[in-house]
């Protein structure tokens, strides 16, 4: 009974260090458009997620399925993932999440030269102002 709880406290104690592993696993996106909010939902004031599972040849995006998101919102981020190109790796599917919010315009960022937040391979938002009318 004593050494199932040591060997549970020793499994529980190694999942950050497996978690930290996996992320260590996903390619590295070396090339990409930056994305911008697609303007039809924009003037609708909509926002939303796009999910979508994507898999890799080694180099490139090879297939995009979406499993959610508004078909207004849809396109543009399925357009965008599939401009991605990675570093030499395993072909491989992650999910892809793309955040489209009104948090105001970000600032460009020095590094991606984008006015998104870019936190790829998994997560990309991209942010307009609250249209006014």
């Amino acid at each position: 009974m004593r050494f199932r709880h040591i060997l549970s406290l020793i499994c529980l104690a190694t999942l950050p260090l497996l978690a930290q592993e996996k992320a260590t696993d996903l390619p590295k996106v070396t090339a990409f458009e930056c994305p911008k909010y697609p303007s039809k939902a924009d003037s609708m004031r909509l926002q939303g997620m796009v999910r979508m599972q994507i898999t890799t040849d080694g180099h490139a995006v090879s297939d995009v399925k979406l499993t959610s998101g508004h078909p207004l919102l849809a396109p543009d981020a399925i357009k965008n993932v599939r401009t991605w190109k990675f570093a030499d790796h395993t072909p491989t599917t992650l999910t892809v999440d793309y955040h489209y919010v009104f948090e105001g315009r970000f600032k460009r960022d020095p590094v991606s030269k984008c006015d998104a937040k870019m936190e790829l391979p998994t997560k990309v938002t991209v942010s307009t102002t609250m249209p006014s009318f």
